[in-house]
């Protein structure tokens, strides 16, 4: 079975428009990385501590690459991707 390695490209929320449909965007671009999890509140007990900080930092990159700059200001404190 080969891996397709697609590109996606999803619009950047500025905060018009339908932000329920961005999220599911979003949340499909996540599931294909591989990342979706990272939204979970806690760690899987299943996961080494380093690997989860690993996989919500790349939930919280691929999230905040996926926001308008105007929007990005208010959450690039943000540590966790439930958060952002």
């Amino acid at each position: 079975m080969a891996i397709s390695s697609a590109k996606f490209e999803v619009v950047k929320f500025n905060g018009e428009g339908n932000f329920g449909l961005w999220q599911t965007r979003v949340k499909d671009l996540l599931a294909q990385q591989g990342t979706l999890k990272a939204l979970r509140s806690t760690e899987p007990a299943s996961m080494e501590d380093d690997n989860w900080e690993e996989l919500q930092q790349r939930a919280n990159g691929t999230i905040r690459l996926c926001l308008a700059d105007e929007i990005m200001y208010h959450v690039m404190d943000l540590t966790s991707p439930g958060e952002i």
